[in-house]
């Protein structure tokens, strides 16, 4: 009997050893299998600090993006990654499509399955929850609106903005294409930029005093007075702002100055936002209480082709030429500003780059100068 106690003893041991070590091993298993499923998670994922300092985790392979502003899409565009847009802005709906350069070089964008996301800081969330991208390209001067899209849609938002200057655009660029895994093509655009903006410096006369320019109903604002202290293509092109001086007292770079600042200032030249048309010049021209003013004296009023629904890198390159060439005609006088448009155009969309580029000023009404008048057609 003491036997056969002993036996049973040793088999409930047995048996107890055996129901541990297949706990143990089935635990190990389960371990195994939950850092190997996270490793994965991790390794789908990918994190990146976005243009207003937010850290934000999004899948690596992003194939589905929405863009809330022209600014935003722009940089898509640029990038060649058109066929991922699912979330386009509403503007194209409300007048705009027929003026906005990536709408005419891609006429896809505004197929129906391509879902309106809201315009300006009016943003459609549950359009965007609806459509499911990968991620939001949310225009960063509106990044109050991230937290409450990524909560509403369960979508991760990126801010970021072409903003208005080379480096802020270069940065916006590379952020753009880190998530879009086009890293190579965001080098490449830098690089074609960077050559057209040193063959313009080159250009500059060194030596002799810069033009003093003021820059005239800007924006979308109508009037003389309305301007800005900063426009990066007249810095590049050799240009002198003359409200620059003012505009720590306005605590902006966009204000309104009266006439008599302006025959004050008195400058060389004055370049109205082309898109107000020609009889914006004339107006200035016309006005008596600026006929003592230089630039008006001697008919230099001019056109660029500044913003439109945010500052389009593609358009600086045009007006840099365009400034530098109406300030410094002998150093500029192999430069035709509409062939450079047409390269420009060509180098982003292609073979039908140049007829976009002519729809653009068309479309828009631009006027340049009295030869480059697109105004009145």
């Amino acid at each position: 009997m003491s036997v056969d106690k002993g036996l049973g003893s040793r088999k409930m041991l047995y048996l107890g050893l055996t129901l541990v070590a297949i706990a143990l091993i089935a635990a190990a298993a389960v371990s195994i299998s939950r850092r190997h499923e996270e490793q994965q998670q991790g390794e789908a994922y990918t994190t990146v600090q976005d243009m207003v300092g937010r850290t934000v985790q999004l899948p690596k392979n992003v194939q589905r993006v929405a863009t809330t502003v022209p600014d935003t899409l722009r940089l898509v565009v640029m990038l060649g990654a058109t066929d991922r847009v699912v979330g386009i802005t509403s503007y194209v709906d409300m007048g705009y499509a027929s003026k906005m350069e990536d709408v005419l070089a891609h006429p896809e964008l505004l197929d129906p399955s391509i879902g309106r996301v809201g315009a300006g800081q009016e943003i459609n969330i549950e359009k965007i929850a609806e459509i499911k991208p990968d991620v939001v390209f949310l225009y960063a001067p509106y990044s109050n609106l991230a937290d409450q899209i990524e909560q509403g849609a369960k979508v991760p938002v990126v801010c970021v903005s072409a903003g208005t200057n080379p480096q802020e655009f270069y940065t916006a660029l590379r952020l753009v294409g880190k998530v879009l895994g086009k890293e190579a093509q965001a080098e490449k655009v830098i690089a074609y930029f960077e050559a057209k903006i040193q063959d313009v410096t080159k250009r500059i006369p060194k030596g002799q005093s810069p033009p003093r320019v003021y820059l005239a109903n800007w924006a979308y604002r109508q009037g003389v007075g309305w301007t800005s202290s900063q426009y990066w293509p007249l810095e590049a092109a050799g240009g002198v702002n003359v409200a620059k001086e003012v505009e720590n007292r306005f605590n902006a770079t966009y204000f309104e100055v009266s006439r008599e600042q302006i025959v004050q200032w008195d400058p060389d030249v004055i370049f109205i936002h082309g898109y107000k048309g020609r009889s914006a010049a004339e107006e200035i021209l016309s006005d008596p209480a600026l006929k003592s003013v230089r630039a008006v004296k001697e008919g230099k009023v001019y056109g660029v082709c500044g913003p439109y629904i945010g500052y389009d890198p593609k358009m600086w390159i045009v007006d840099m030429y365009h400034i530098g060439k109406t300030l410094y005609p002998e150093n500029f006088k192999d430069v035709d500003v509409v062939k450079v448009g047409e390269g420009v155009f060509k180098f982003f969309y292609g073979d039908n780059g140049p007829s976009v580029f002519h729809q653009v000023l068309t479309n828009r009404g631009l006027y340049l100068s009295p030869e480059l008048d697109f105004s009145q057609k």
